[in-house]
C-alpha cells in the first residue's frame, strides 16, 4: 500500500496537472480568437471603405462622362453658328450679324478648345432673355461673354422697346493633348 501511495503521490505531483494545460489550451484558443475577431472587424471596416470608394468612383466616372459629352470632340464653328443662329430664329429676334472668331486654346484646361461666336441681333427684351434661358437648356456647354444691351428704339404704346443685343459666346471641344485642331 505505501508503493501505492508513493505511486499516487508521484502521479499527482509529476503528472497529474489538475487541467492546466487545458485552462492554458483554452485561454490561448480565446485570446486567438479575439485576435481573429478583431481582423473581422478590421476587414469589414475596409470592405465597407472599399464599397463606398467603388460607389463614389462610378459616380465620379458617370459624372466625367457627363461632363465629356457636353464638350464633343467634333463640333465646330459651323456647328456652332447654326445652333445659336436656330436659337435666334425661335425667339424672334433678328439676326444683324454672327461672326465666328478664330479658335483658341482655353486658358484654363489646355485639353479644350475654346469656340467663340460674335453675335449682333435686335428685338425685344423679353426675346433676348429667352435667347440666353434657351442657350441654357442646350446639350452643350456655352457661356456668354462681353454682352451689351443697347435700346435702339423706345416702345410705343403696347409695342415693346426695341434692344440691340451685342455679345460673345463660347463654347467647348475637347482636343486632347493640347493641340488645336
Amino acid at each position: 500500500m505505501m508503493l501505492g501511495m508513493v505511486f499516487a503521490a508521484f502521479y499527482y505531483f509529476m503528472v497529474f496537472d489538475q487541467g492546466l494545460a487545458q485552462k492554458n489550451s483554452i485561454a490561448a484558443s480565446e485570446n486567438q480568437l479575439v485576435t481573429f475577431e478583431q481582423q473581422i472587424k478590421d476587414s469589414q471596416v475596409k470592405l465597407d471603405r472599399a464599397a463606398v470608394y467603388m460607389k463614389t468612383a462610378a459616380e465620379v466616372g458617370t459624372t466625367i462622362n457627363k461632363l465629356l459629352s457636353l464638350i464633343p470632340e467634333r463640333f465646330g464653328s459651323a456647328d456652332m453658328m447654326k445652333l445659336i443662329s436656330n436659337e435666334i430664329k425661335v425667339v424672334g429676334s433678328s439676326m444683324t450679324s454672327i461672326a465666328p472668331q478664330k479658335p483658341e486654346v482655353s486658358k484654363f484646361a489646355k485639353e479644350f478648345e475654346e469656340l467663340s461666336l460674335q453675335i449682333d441681333i435686335s428685338g425685344t427684351f423679353q426675346q433676348h432673355m429667352l435667347l440666353f434661358s434657351n442657350i441654357t437648356r442646350i446639350n452643350q456647354i456655352l457661356t456668354i461673354r462681353k454682352f451689351d444691351l443697347t435700346t435702339v428704339r423706345e416702345g410705343k404704346g403696347e409695342e415693346p422697346p426695341l434692344v440691340r443685343l451685342s455679345a460673345e459666346i463660347v463654347a467647348y471641344r475637347y482636343i486632347g493633348d493640347g493641340e488645336a485642331k
